[in-house]
């Protein structure tokens, strides 16, 4: 059985969606609001509860996903965000039982600041312990929350550093820059965006389901892991497209400046992911002989080919071999590739 808190947040409605859809595995959501999710029709392997009834030892998987949200939330919640990530971090671990597994979507701000690269593995911390009044609450509360994990390494505890979202979940009225691009479009209004470069990894509530669903697999470890997708995308090449497909006219200006710090390059390449088996549907295009999709791409194949050489994924993959579902796989990619490129315009 499954818990969700926060489960009216944007991140957190779209992964109820997503796992109630994909099984039949009981899932209870917890909210603050109840009644804000019984509009919707859900399976009947969902139910509803409210947050005070909450007891993590009832449940086998526990998602925590309550925060903030949108940006302007974050800004309004100040410091206030450090006492109410702690309180519903400790609910969970002092309610645990033996057989609970604890995933608690983080940040990818917890790398600090600067970010005009990717992080990795190897990057480093610095904090201005004299002026920590300059940092970022948000990106402190899940730090803190992250450190208490890694010191209890007895605990089946898994921090998942969301970089960006996207999700039809996410409302257009927040101030997200994914957000604000659909809406212009929608409403056919003229973009007000920063010339500032931005780059991002953009993930979904199916990822986020995936990387839960790899990590159960492999025996629930204790880790902290960064989110990705198949490649991060840079802003420029989003108003480029949304410019010539739906004819988005853009105005650069100066815009406020996001409550959790600059981030001109919010992704990862750190891929440790990859070592519980975790690889965002490529290898499934693969198998199907479709990387007609990524030729002109070679980002995508120089991240695969650095993915596929951890060596957990090659104890998750290449270990357990299925030559029979490996032929079905090409086979049918082969017969589909002609239609796909053809609907795609690359025939």
């Amino acid at each position: 059985m499954i818990a969700i808190l926060g489960a009216t947040g944007y991140i957190g409605r779209s992964l109820a969606r997503e796992i109630s859809t994909s099984g039949a595995e009981p899932l209870v959501l917890f909210a603050r609001r109840p009644d804000a999710l019984r509009d919707a029709a859900w399976p009947a392997h969902v139910s509803i509860q409210p947050l005070d009834r909450f007891r993590a030892g009832e449940f086998d998987i526990v998602v925590n996903a309550i925060g903030a949200g949108a940006p302007s939330k974050v800004a309004a919640l100040g410091p206030d965000i450090l006492g109410l990530t702690r309180i519903w971090d400790e609910r969970v671990l002092e309610t645990m039982g033996a057989g609970t597994g604890y995933v608690f979507l983080s940040s990818g701000a917890v790398y600090g600041s600067g970010f005009d690269r990717p992080v990795d593995g190897d990057s480093a911390l610095s904090i201005p312990v004299n002026r920590l009044e300059s940092v970022s609450p948000y990106g402190l509360a899940k730090l803190y929350a992250e450190a208490g994990h890694r010191m209890r390494a007895d605990l089946a505890i898994l921090d998942v550093r969301v970089f960006g979202y996207a999700d039809i979940s996410v409302p257009l009225a927040s101030r997200f820059f994914l957000a604000d691009l659909v809406r212009s479009v929608a409403r056919r209004e003229t973009l007000t965006t920063s010339p500032d470069p931005m780059v991002r990894d953009y993930v979904g509530a199916r990822e986020l389901r995936a990387l839960i669903d790899c990590w159960r697999a492999a025996k629930r470890p204790n880790a902290a892991l960064d989110a990705y997708s198949r490649a991060p995308v840079d802003k420029q090449a989003l108003l480029d497209l949304a410019a010539s497909r739906y004819g988005l006219k853009i105005r650069m200006a100066e815009t406020a400046r996001s409550p959790t710090g600059a981030k001109p390059v919010f992704a990862s390449s750190y891929r440790a992911a990859a070592d519980i088996g975790y690889a965002p549907y490529i290898l499934r295009l693969q198998d199907l002989q479709l990387q007609f999709l990524w030729d002109k791409r070679p980002h995508i194949a120089a991240w695969f080919e650095k993915v596929s050489e951890r060596p957990g994924y090659k104890t998750a993959f290449d270990d357990w071999p299925n030559e029979s579902y490996a032929v079905l796989m090409r086979e049918k990619g082969i017969e589909a590739a002609p239609r796909i490129k053809a609907v795609l315009g690359l025939a």
